[in-house]
């Protein structure tokens, strides 16, 4: 059994066994004696990911941090090897690669690594490498200190190269340094360890994103998105007489904070003008919406049904790449989705069929035929909608739904349905308290951080098998810990990733842990006390959607 751990934030270039499987070291449990709440049962049998070398290779010739390279990657592109997808954005080059390069990205990484365009574009190796070139030129023009993980914040700035400052500043603090300090699982069924060990303690040296907002959120939007307005110039007041009748699904064609920076920068650096009512990230725990429900979007270029379809319409964004049989979205990211589609299906009155509920392929079929891809899967889409609006559904908040029903597993056991909710009853060790406000329903448990096995735990039971979004609720406090570990288990006991969050923040509200194939039967979330000594950790209640 082995465990990934921070030790990539140590040194500049790293070891390829360092990236994807660690070892233990004092302050966490040791690899003969492992406490059961973290290590369930594993396969025997862990192999290392495809790139797992490329990213290596990378590294080393450019002195770059192998862990960057892959939190960029996996920030971009889920490091899916995307083959050349045309941006959802009019003017945009499309999209190649691992590390998501486009146009002069090509062409200068390509010149810097020594490689052929074509490469770049067509090999994962070649790609990275390139990707590692680009890194290592932005760190010498901005005199980066190499040996310091988050001063290599500014470098990705330049990578990210969007116009938008508070698009980059997400981008940088909420997507590549977040998964720096939560780290990759791999899928459960991959054979292979952890994609990238966990460094909880990295901070990027880049400003923090400002408050959401700008002016008072509207009054016709999903109500748990994130209000970040579109200028002016990128929507058109009104519907023009129309009625709004359809709802349009896209993809971006690139990554969340990307797609919705893009989206939200104005004329003429955005030339085309374009925009969309609302983009959902990657795994569904966060929804932004950019343009007043009552104004018209652009986002459709084409006609639908022989009559414009921008003013009958609302568009809906997804941050990622076309929905292929070797690209599915993630079922967070679907579930989110069609809560969204079900609120503004309800509170538009909008026919709830194939011609009213369309992909931007149907009206523009030459241009975007992938739009949102040949593989999505319409008819659950379409089913998930329908039960939700038959089921009184819908205004939600960004990242719950699912086809079944959430399951919230409180701390106070008496508010708990016996019959898929229970919580094990905790050692004397954990303190019930009120003392923090923001707490869900009556209170939590705190307990203080040491390394024993003296977990929380949460369980749930399934019917059947399912992947399900793993929430968790807890209250902030400057003495909570920042890498409080939630270790997830499916009914077997096999234990399917664990998760550090920082409980200093956040608290007050529903936080993503992340979304796992679960199986039949009780499976189970724990919050563990195994983790740096000095601070406290709180179990107060976990949501399954």
């Amino acid at each position: 059994m082995t465990r990934s751990l921070g030790l990539l934030m140590v040194l500049p270039v790293i070891s390829a066994s360092a990236l994807l499987i660690g070892c233990g070291d004092a302050g966490n449990p040791p690899v003969d004696d492992p406490p059961d709440e973290f290590w369930g049962t594993e396969a025997a049998s862990v192999t290392e990911h495809p790139y797992q070398a490329h990213f290596e290779s990378a590294s080393q010739k450019f002195n770059v941090p192998a862990p960057l390279l892959v939190a960029l990657g996996y920030s971009e592109t889920r490091l899916y090897h995307v083959p050349g997808e045309a941006s959802e954005i009019e003017g945009l080059p499309a999209t190649y690669g691992v590390m998501g390069l486009r146009g002069d990205a090509i062409v200068n990484g390509a010149m810097l690594a020594g490689v052929s365009e074509a490469d770049v574009e067509a090999d994962p190796a070649a790609n990275i490498m390139a990707a590692a070139a680009l890194l290592d030129e932005h760190a010498k023009t901005l005199q980066v200190d190499r040996d310091d993980l988050g001063a290599w914040a500014p470098a990705v700035a330049e990578y990210f190269a969007n116009p938008n400052l508070e698009a980059a500043a997400h981008f940088i603090h909420e997507e590549v340094y977040r998964v720096l300090r939560e780290g990759i699982a791999a899928p459960e069924d991959s054979g292979i360890g952890e994609i990238l060990g966990a460094i909880p303690d990295v901070t990027p040296k880049f400003p923090s994103p400002q408050a959401y907002g700008g002016g008072e959120p509207p009054s016709a939007y999903y109500s748990l998105a994130k209000w970040r307005p579109a200028p002016s110039s990128n929507y058109t007041s009104g519907r023009s007489g129309y009625k709004v009748e359809l709802l349009v699904v896209h993809t971006c064609a690139g990554g969340y904070a990307g797609c919705w920076g893009w989206l939200n920068t104005p004329y003429p650096k955005n030339p085309y003008k374009t925009s969309a009512h609302y983009v959902v990230n990657e795994s569904g725990s966060e929804i932004s919406a950019l343009v007043d429900e009552v104004n018209t979007a652009h986002h459709v270029g084409k006609s639908w049904q022989s009559k414009p379809t921008n003013p009958r319409s609302v568009g809906i964004e997804h941050g990622g790449f076309s929905y292929t049989s070797s690209n599915k979205w993630t079922e967070g990211q679907l579930a989110a989705s069609a809560k969204l589609a079900c609120d503004v299906v309800k509170r538009q009155n909008i026919i709830r069929d194939r011609n009213h509920i369309i992909g931007h392929y149907q009206p523009d079929p030459v241009n975007r035929a992938n739009d949102p891809g040949p593989a999505f899967p319409w008819t659950d889409y379409m089913n998930r909608i329908n039960n939700c609006v038959g089921g009184g559904g819908g205004g939600g908040g960004g990242g719950g739904g699912g086809s079944g029903t959430t399951i919230t597993i409180d701390s106070n056991s008496g508010a708990n349905n016996a019959a898929v909710a229970r919580l094990v009853t905790p050692s004397a060790n954990w303190k019930a308290s009120t003392n923090v406000t923001g707490y869900y329903n009556t209170g939590y448990w705190v307990a203080p951080t040491a390394a024993v096995s003296d977990g929380v735990h949460f369980e749930f039971y399934l019917a059947a098998p399912a992947s399900k979004q793993v929430y968790a609720w807890w209250t902030s406090a400057s003495d909570r810990s920042t890498t409080t570990p939630f270790v997830v288990f499916n009914a077997a006991g096999t234990k399917l990733g664990t998760v550090n969050k920082n409980q200093q923040s956040g608290g007050g509200s529903w936080q993503s842990i992340g979304t796992f194939n679960f199986t039949a039967g009780w499976n189970r979330v724990t919050v563990s006390r195994w983790t740096g000594a000095g601070f406290q950790v709180v179990a107060d209640a976990v949501q399954i959607r």
